[in-house]
């Protein structure tokens, strides 16, 4: 899957009728002001997570997968473009979720987000556009699909050489002097590098090399599975997304439950 939109190819392709674009951004005033012409709106919330809310960081049920694409006038055969802000951790967790449910056509994030198209001049509107209900099937369960990892495997995980736990919570969280849950702390053994640690300024990545040498100081290499984690599974989205689209890592996986889950179950072993 080709990750990468470039602001050309979306200003150039946006008006295309199998082209959707979804902006998923941190508040919905900031679509509401200025946003791509064309583009719908995804709260992400309430059409990304399985409750709807910070409950869980769940990956949608198929039948919820199906019903969002619906409503938003995607069919099998329509190429989705996401974008937003805050390097754009939510527009890939819509991203993550299409791959999940494997969508036979092309998925882009648009490289940049929404700061690059902004600081670009490129078109934008307040205009809300109506999206003409589209038909897609159910897709078939892909629970233990290849790019999403369950509590059980991060469980089995633990001081398995050949994968690695990667926590990019700040290190607050992975310390336990910030909990959000009802037990603070980390999963033990869990390599822990802060997702933005990745970033080096509105939504831009480091250059690979240093992106690589920054992985492979704390032990994730390419030849390790690797599990990343965080509250929701929102910020290791981002995570997944770099070192599976950028960097080329073969097997990565998004532990979706991440510490909403881990840290709430009794059964769950914490380090601190």
């Amino acid at each position: 899957m080709q990750a990468y939109a470039t602001t050309t190819w979306l200003e150039e392709h946006r008006g295309a009728g199998d082209v959707r674009v979804l902006e998923a951004s941190i508040a919905r005033e900031t679509y509401d002001d200025a946003h791509i012409p064309g583009a719908l709106w995804i709260d992400f919330h309430k059409d990304l997570l399985r409750n709807g809310d910070d409950s869980s960081g769940e990956v949608l049920t198929p039948e919820q997968y199906a019903a969002l694409m619906e409503r938003c006038g995607i069919a099998p055969e329509t190429t989705v473009v996401w974008y937003g802000d805050r390097h754009s951790a939510y527009a890939i967790r819509g991203f993550w979720t299409m791959d999940f449910y494997r969508h036979p056509a092309p998925v882009h994030v648009l490289e940049g987000g929404r700061e690059r198209w902004l600081a670009e001049r490129r078109p934008t509107t307040a205009d809300l556009p109506q999206a003409a209900p589209s038909s897609y099937p159910v897709p078939p369960s892909a629970a233990d699909g290849p790019n999403r990892a369950t509590w059980q495997q991060v469980r089995d995980a633990i001081g398995a050489r050949k994968r690695v736990v990667l926590d990019v919570r700040s290190q607050e969280e992975y310390d336990g002097t910030n909990v959000r849950a009802a037990r603070g702390g980390h999963v033990p053994g869990a390599a822990h590098i802060e997702w933005t640690d990745a970033t080096s300024g509105a939504n831009t990545l480091k250059p690979e090399a240093e992106l690589r040498a920054l992985f492979e100081s704390q032990g994730v290499t390419p030849d390790r599975q690797v599990i990343a984690h965080c509250q929701l599974g929102i910020r290791a989205v981002h995570t997944w997304f770099v070192l599976k689209h950028v960097l080329g890592y073969p097997d990565v996986r998004n532990y979706d439950g991440s510490w909403q889950e881990w840290g709430n179950r009794a059964d769950s072993p914490i380090e601190r």
